[in-house]
């Protein structure tokens, strides 16, 4: 089965959510206008919310809610399965970084929020004092959703670090996992080897989209370079250093190519597998230490 994914790469503006929506939803035409299947937008692209001037609670907005209404028009529209991350204001009145997962009826098959998220405060290559977690809450759960194209699995930028988050959907029965991502500059070396890494362990493929450049108002800057990754963990298209929408087509025979020419996932031994799951963690060492 060949299906066509697309990566739309941008870079939000925390001053204009209406004018980064309308943008995107142009850029969503051009996909359609292709043919795609499966369009990825890339995290919180309605507005990072690193400012003080334009914090989380002004860009968050409820799921469904006014934006994932205009997607889910244009997912019946252009026949397509969209995904990307923003920010959910839920019922309860907290707060977290969700991908929406919106089929081609225009219909939410169900939402991840972002599990794992960006706490570095000791990175100093990046804007110091990066702390997600005072920002959202994090999600708690690993959905996998079911569409005409088997099951695919989503995760948001940072948890990309992880790797039990794609071996658990993988596990689920996913054949696509997506990465919903503003992967922070300079770390272009960690972005490439982590999405490939991810396809490769798990015999799946991934659609990775990131946002690019610099947000204006905070001043942050994203890798960009939205990239596909086939089974084998061989990088199939990668989008330029621009704004832009990038199209593939990927054939999902190849992951049953792929399983029987190396049964990975039927070697594992689970048995041994314990201290992954375990709670403990590791203290930080202090520089030198």
């Amino acid at each position: 089965m060949k299906l066509k994914v697309a990566t739309v790469q941008m870079t939000t503006d925390d001053r204009d959510k209406a004018r980064v929506v309308d943008r995107v939803l142009r850029m969503i035409d051009e996909a359609g206008a292709q043919g795609a299947d499966l369009m990825v937008l890339p995290e919180v692209w309605t507005g990072l919310g690193y400012s003080d001037d334009h914090p989380v609670q002004d860009l968050a907005e409820p799921v469904p809610g006014p934006t994932t209404d205009r997607l889910a028009e244009r997912a019946r529209r252009h026949r397509a399965m969209i995904v990307g991350s923003l920010y959910e204001r839920a019922p309860d009145g907290r707060f977290f970084n969700t991908a929406p997962f919106i089929d081609r009826d225009g219909r939410i098959l169900g939402r991840y929020r972002k599990t794992h998220l960006f706490d570095a405060p000791n990175r100093p290559d990046i804007p110091p004092g990066m702390m997600e977690s005072k920002k959202v809450a994090a999600g708690d759960d690993l959905p996998v959703f079911d569409t005409d194209a088997g099951k695919i699995g989503v995760f948001v930028c940072s948890d990309l670090r992880f790797p039990e988050i794609a071996r658990v959907e993988a596990l689920k029965g996913a054949r696509i996992l997506v990465c919903c991502s503003a992967f922070l500059s300079p770390r272009l070396d960690h972005w490439e080897f982590f999405l490939r890494a991810r396809a490769c362990e798990n015999q799946v493929f991934v659609v990775a989209s990131g946002q690019y450049a610099h947000e204006p108002v905070s001043g942050i800057a994203f890798v960009g370079r939205s990239a596909v990754v086939d089974p084998w963990g061989v990088v199939i298209a990668t989008a330029p250093d621009r704004e832009c929408v990038t199209v593939t087509t990927i054939d999902l025979d190849q992951i049953e190519e792929v399983a029987y020419r190396y049964p990975l996932m039927h070697q594992r031994r689970p048995a041994l597998y314990g201290p992954v799951a375990s709670e403990g963690a590791l203290a930080p060492a202090a520089p030198g230490g």
